[in-house]
């Protein structure tokens, strides 16, 4: 009976059902791909974490470098500039310059390593959205043929297959649509998600890497500008070496003129020892009662505490430093056969020279161990075992034992003593025993 053969055909179909494979639409490729781009995700975070301390650290030296040289041009304009100082300046500056250039170079780099990985990372990308779009226009067909299958009944499509097995199979792939497109479909949607969020992620990624590179480009063109500012303070410390050095030249050829031989020159210079260690025995019996003094009335200057604590005390050329020069009168001291003791400030005859701080005058007036040709001098003491002494003046302005304020005008430039033109020469002391120390110590 027709009926019948049906019923059996219908019965068999749904006992064979379970026993068919079902078709599985993996996304493995794309999986794949997802999971290594988040692995490159990862490493550009880290790469552009990397770069942004880099760019951080650069901004940091050119600041610390623009001030450095802001510190240098400043010096440079004072013509009172201790050039020994500034020369090492600038050779800390050159270095610092260096290394930013070297930050700069491994910074571009990394910025070169972080665009390529990113490039692969949004190829990557695009194979997955490809990828994705096959799969959902798979998915389309899929469900259009189902559309199409739904419009035509089961027992239709039995009685119209050519085979049994042709029947079956049919059948069967229609039952199973459903679940497989489910599955497909949320797939799909799942897959979408992880590359949107990668999208985002990647978009992130290349603003963040735009903008190390403008900020890389930055910190080039500071470079540029502080190679330009550094060639500037160069030259400016050129021309004030050569200053320096024709002052000193000048000082050499006045001396020449007055010793005319090495008997002469030996003499002066043991009449030099003899005279300063007279007058450092004067000093030491009135220190310790001026510099009580000074300590009670101003509360004195802290030993050692750095630049600063006194002012200068004149204005023009710094015409030789403190240390180890060839100056032939001076004696031997630090390993040098002659060393200078303070500073020497060459200016115009007759203009000012001011206390350098508060304190009490111990000496002023010629110095009474030089006999007839003796130079004028200020001695000053500032409390903490800190004083100053002022020689070669034309006039003195202040008398001993009187009170002093900094920037009070103690006498006026000459060159009386043992001199080489006008002149101021300055010595800064630390201790009860007269002990010279380096006045930019305490200059500012």
């Amino acid at each position: 009976m027709p009926w019948l053969r049906l019923f059996v055909l219908l019965f068999v179909v749904i006992l064979a059902l379970p026993a068919m494979p079902a078709t599985s639409v993996e996304a493995a490729s794309l999986k794949d791909q997802i999971s290594a781009a988040k692995e490159r995700q990862a490493s550009l975070s880290e790469s552009i974490a990397k770069s942004e301390k880099l760019v951080a650290q650069l901004k940091q030296d050119e600041q610390q470098t623009s001030q450095a040289i802001t510190a240098t041009k400043n010096e440079l304009q004072n013509i009172r500039a201790d050039i020994v100082a500034v020369r090492a300046r600038v050779k800390k500056v050159e270095a610092r310059i260096e290394r930013i250039k070297q930050r700069h170079r491994q910074l571009v780099d990394e910025q070169r390593q972080t665009d390529y990985t990113l490039s692969l990372l949004e190829q990557e990308l695009a194979h997955g959205e490809a990828d994705l779009k096959a799969r959902r226009e798979a998915l389309s067909q899929r469900l259009a043929e189902a559309y199409r299958a739904e419009s035509t009944t089961i027992i239709d499509q039995v009685f119209t297959a050519t085979s049994f097995s042709d029947a079956l199979t049919e059948t069967s792939n229609n039952l199973a649509f459903g679940d497989q497109d489910a599955q497909l479909s949320a797939q799909i949607q799942q897959d979408q998600q992880a590359l949107d969020s990668l999208r985002l992620l990647t978009t992130s990624t290349r603003l963040r890497t735009d903008q190390l590179r403008r900020d890389t480009e930055d910190t080039w063109s500071q470079v540029a500008t502080l190679k330009r500012q550094l060639k500037a303070a160069k030259k400016r410390l050129v021309r004030l070496e050569k200053r320096k050095e024709a002052a000193w030249e000048r000082q050499k050829a006045q001396l020449a003129s007055i010793l005319t031989n090495k008997k002469q020159v030996q003499a002066a210079a043991a009449a030099m020892r003899a005279t300063r260690s007279r007058l450092q025995s004067r000093v030491r019996s009135l220190m310790a009662a001026a510099q009580a003094r000074a300590t009670r009335t101003f509360g004195g200057i802290r030993a050692g505490s750095g630049s600063g604590q006194l002012a200068w005390p004149a204005s023009g050329t710094v015409s030789q430093g403190y240390g180890c020069t060839s100056y032939p009168l001076y004696g031997p001291r630090g390993g040098c056969a002659h060393f200078h003791d303070g500073i020497d400030i060459a200016g115009n005859g007759g203009s000012a020279i001011k206390a350098s701080a508060d304190g009490v005058v111990m000496l002023a007036g010629y110095n009474p161990y030089e006999g007839s040709n003796a130079a004028i001098i200020v001695v000053i003491a500032h409390g903490n075992g800190i004083s100053t002494l002022y020689a070669h003046m034309r006039s003195v302005a202040v008398s001993a034992g009187q009170t002093v304020r900094r920037g009070q005008t103690i006498g006026y430039m000459g060159s009386t003593g043992n001199s080489t033109g006008n002149h101021l020469h300055f010595e800064v002391w630390s201790g009860g025993d007269w002990i010279p120390v380096n006045p930019y110590a305490y200059l500012n």
